[in-house]
């Protein structure tokens, strides 16, 4: 999967590398698992956290170039 990301500080989706906690959720996170990453912060979100559907939603506003993509 190829990512392409405007800026290099950009959220994107990923698999995780490391155990970890999502910050939002309280839910573990597994290596393993596809996390939202936002690295202005450095934190991994779970799939069922609002970040990450928030991102998801983003994404998708992107790929279909709608008018609220870039907000």
């Amino acid at each position: 999967m190829r990512r392409s990301r405007t800026v290099a500080r950009d959220p994107f989706f990923l698999i995780a590398k490391f155990s970890s906690v999502c910050p939002e959720t309280g839910k573990t996170i597994r290596a393993g698992e596809r996390i939202a990453y936002f690295p202005a912060t450095r934190r991994a979100y779970h799939t069922d956290s609002n970040a990450a559907n928030e991102l998801h939603g983003q994404l998708f506003a992107k790929s279909w170039n709608m008018a609220d993509a870039n907000w």
